[in-house]
């Protein structure tokens, strides 16, 4: 008889530092091909934008406990807006949801507080859900074969949260060297806990990653938020002491980021990696980069600070971190562009100011350009950051308004204006550089407001413009006999996203047949002449746009 051969259990070695899956060979078997499919599917390219409806049915519940409504939660990654949206519940438990996805996610519905159900839905996709309550309260869900979220449908029911190891990361006050060993033994644990009930479960090697970088880029949302909070603790510090500036963007104070799939875009796939992705933009190696943002040269910057604090070169994160800070640099280097050319064609322009301004610092558009392209790697990062930037620097005078969730308020708000030329300014009552422009101009709005052409509106992130005095008086005092408009936080995310600003205060001027103008009015140092010179350029730019069109 021949010797038995010892047989060892076969290891596969997870993409996860120091976490491994023993592994027999059925199991290999299944992970191959489990494999085999995710190939398949990863034919479609990740970031894409289409339409995708959940259409749902909610059964066996009574009449007079039947949930009037559900929400539907969803991130956009590419802009890092988190969405949402509110859908009414047919008396017998219909509801259609229709929103427009860049890229796969795995979210919720929302129908209490306390009940949430988990969903994965994929651009282009039609998921039908059906809702149950089991004896308990809880809510169960069955999806629709043959959908995305039938493959990963075990992690769903799962319902994964990982809300207390987040809250153990905030709860920390301890240094930066024990916060980062705290949060690494964290995350370690956490991992291994993953591992046994994906085992446990029978979880695809799709749906293991899934719960891994659900936990990670949770508790790492938890760690980062202590290095935001030191940085607004004691800005002036944070800008001024170059010791206190390299301790708090020291690189092995974000060692934890390594748990990360930092080149792999399931990180972005889960709604946790908004509110992450939120939090990374306020640590110290973020926040001084882009604190003041001119000429995408603070792209680059922040490139090569996330570099040195991911320790890999030009990874997915670093990508998406430049991406989201991109609309605000190449705007602002449109308006100086723009600026430029329209002091240097000034007529009233004395000797000395036009030397003045010939002497200026100035950065040519094809470094702009190098400035905001480099480092794209990822072919549809790359082509949504070319797309920015031709549609930023886009010569065509206006535009029509595009398809999004903001679309229908911003019409409702301008179409009592039809035949004028609208200014918007997009303003807050927390926004210090949006009330010192207000109260600039004071003198110059009162100029303009008896214009035939010309109407100044005002849109505000206000909440609650019924019940805060604070809003109402400084309305009444600044704003008096302005039109204004308060919007909620999430209204004035949607028409953000819609118009591609990241913050306030931003003007935008629409055209009298109700387009988007490219190159905005806005208060022009309080200059009255120039502020009608500048319109005027606009109606004659726009007219013989518009005879070329009908020619």
């Amino acid at each position: 008889m021949k010797n038995a051969i010892k047989r060892e259990p076969c290891k596969l070695v997870c993409r996860w530092p120091s976490v491994s899956i023993l592994c027999n060979k059925k199991t290999i078997i299944t992970a191959l091909l489990a494999l085999v499919t995710m190939a398949g599917q990863a034919q479609e390219p990740f970031f894409r934008t289409d339409s995708a409806f959940i259409i749902g049915k909610v059964n066996g519940i009574a009449p007079q406990a039947m949930p009037k409504q559900i929400t539907v939660a969803w991130n956009n990654a590419i802009t890092n807006n988190m969405r949402d949206k509110t859908v009414d519940v047919s008396a017998d438990g219909d509801f259609t949801c229709r929103m427009q996805l860049h890229h796969p996610v795995l979210s919720n519905l929302v129908i209490s507080e306390n009940n949430k159900v988990p969903f994965y839905l994929m651009p282009g996709e039609t998921l039908h859900m059906e809702l149950k309550q089991d004896a308990d309260g809880h809510w169960t869900c069955n999806y629709g074969d043959g959908s995305a979220a039938k493959k990963v449908e075990r992690l769903l029911k799962a319902n994964l949260d990982y809300t207390n190891e987040y809250r153990m990361m905030i709860a920390d006050n301890s240094d930066l060297k024990r916060h980062t060993a705290l949060c690494d033994s964290l995350i370690r644990a956490t991992l291994g806990n993953i591992e046994a009930m994906a085992d446990a479960r029978q979880f695809t090697p799709y749906e293991r990653q899934l719960a891994q970088t659900m936990a990670t880029s949770a508790i790492c949302e938890g760690f980062l938020f202590r290095h935001g909070v030191l940085c607004r603790a004691d800005l002036n510090r944070t800008f001024t002491d170059s010791l206190y500036r390299a301790e708090l963007c020291a690189p092995e104070y974000y060692a934890p980021l390594k748990y990360l799939p930092l080149n792999d875009p399931v990180l972005f796939v889960p709604y946790h990696y908004s509110p992450f992705a939120t939090v990374l933009a306020t640590t110290p190696v973020c926040a001084l980069v882009t604190f003041m943002s001119y000429y995408a040269v603070e792209i680059q910057q922040l490139r090569q600070a996330m570099n040195r604090m991911t320790g890999d070169e030009d990874n997915l994160l670093t990508q998406m971190a430049m991406m989201q800070i991109l609309p605000k640099g190449l705007t602002r280097a449109a308006e100086a562009y723009v600026r430029r050319q329209q002091a240097l064609a000034d007529t009233t322009l004395t000797a000395e100011d036009r030397a003045a301004w010939e002497a200026s610092p100035y950065v040519p558009l094809d470094t702009v350009r190098h400035r905001a392209l480099d480092g794209f790697t990822q072919p549809e990062l790359r082509k949504e950051a070319e797309r920015l930037f031709t549609a930023t620097f886009d010569e065509s005078i206006a535009y029509p308004i595009p398809e999004g969730d903001g679309k229908a308020l911003l019409e409702r708000i301008i179409k009592p204006y039809r035949g004028k030329f609208v200014l918007i300014d997009f303003w807050a009552m927390w926004c210090g550089p949006c009330k010192q422009a207000i109260e600039e101009s004071r003198d110059l709005r009162r100029q303009l407001q008896d214009n035939p052409d010309l109407r100044l509106i005002f849109i505000a992130q206000e909440d609650a413009p019924e019940t805060s005095e604070a809003y109402k008086q400084y309305v009444r005092e600044n704003l008096l006999g302005a039109d204004c408009y308060p919007v909620s936080r999430k209204e004035l995310g949607q028409m953000m996203e819609l118009l591609r600003f990241g913050g306030v205060p931003h003007y935008v001027t629409i055209s009298p047949d109700g387009q988007i103008m490219r190159n905005s009015l806005n208060y022009f140092s309080n200059n009255y002449d120039l502020f009608l010179q500048r319109l005027d350029e606009m109606k004659v730019r726009l007219s013989g746009s518009n005879e070329t069109k009908n020619y």
